[in-house]
């Protein structure tokens, strides 16, 4: 009898015991949660306003792309009008680019490619064969294949671009 009420005692101490701490769990649990729920919230507005803000920019470099074949063809500038042409797809699809680069790692080449080939299906091929043969900092950002190669590709293509724009601009000054 002595026996039966020690096993008894032991029993209900362990089933106490297990009470508590699955509700201690349980409590955890709903927290956690509660926390992921915010997390995947905060998440999902980042994405928007990323979205929104790859949207806004890209705006901006359209315009800055049209301003410069403008003044291109002002000049009578052929070398930079063909690599204005050539860098087109990637600067007209900016923002599906950027939110494609958003979602991980090697992902600029096969979207780029997508755009490129959307415009012309040999598009994308040149742009690889001048981009070979370009310079090391617009290699290494093409290479990287990410968004953060990505955003610094963009500018430094505008970048060069201009520059080639001032270049322009001073043979037609001194013509």
């Amino acid at each position: 009898m002595f026996f039966i009420l020690i096993i008894t005692a032991i029993f209900i101490g362990v089933s106490i015991f297990f009470s508590i701490r699955s509700e201690k769990l349980q409590r955890l649990l709903i927290t956690q949660q509660r926390e992921n729920s915010q997390t995947r919230k905060e998440s999902k507005a980042m994405q928007d306003s990323m979205a929104v803000i790859a949207s806004r920019y890209e705006e901006f470099i359209k315009a800055r792309l049209l301003t410069m074949k403008a003044q291109a063809e002002q000049y009578d500038d052929k070398d930079l009008i063909k690599h204005l042409d050539l860098i087109s797809p990637l600067i007209n699809n900016y923002s599906i680019i950027f939110r494609d680069c958003l979602k991980g790692k090697g992902r600029l080449k096969k979207i780029s490619q997508k755009c490129f080939d959307s415009h012309d299906p040999y598009a994308f091929k040149q742009f690889i064969a001048w981009m070979v043969t370009s310079d090391t900092s617009l290699k290494r950002f093409w290479s990287s294949d990410n968004l953060n190669g990505y955003l610094h590709l963009v500018n430094l293509l505008l970048t060069n671009a201009d520059k080639a724009l001032i270049t322009a601009k001073g043979a037609a000054i001194t013509k």
